[in-house]
């Protein structure tokens, strides 16, 4: 497997969902993960990911303000049966956002 890392990715604006592709894009692997010393909940889920309604919502991460253990969700399946532009990120505080990361194998 061929790690590919999109770094942090933002939410410029609660409940305006900001997809993780924006063309097909192949993977077996999906991890997102919460940046130290934000104060926000962050919410993975579909393209309709709404963290108002927690319609689209997968997981709801929480926050790690004092720099403990982040919260992480991993989605994998084998033969890149996932796309990577079917999920998307909502955050509850605007700018806020977390570290994507995606494999190809």
């Amino acid at each position: 497997m061929t790690p590919q890392s999109l770094g942090r990715v933002n939410v410029p604006t609660p409940g305006t969902p900001v997809p993780l592709a924006t063309e097909y894009t192949p993977c077996c692997h999906i991890r997102v993960q919460v940046i130290a010393g934000l104060t926000g909940k962050m919410y993975f889920g579909t393209q309709a990911v709404n963290h108002t309604t927690l319609v689209g919502v997968i997981k709801e991460l929480w926050p790690n303000p004092s720099g403990g253990v982040d919260d992480s969700y991993d989605v994998a399946i084998s033969d890149n049966q996932l796309n990577l532009a079917d999920y998307a990120i909502d955050a509850a505080v605007a700018s806020e956002g977390l570290i994507v990361s995606y494999w190809v194998g």
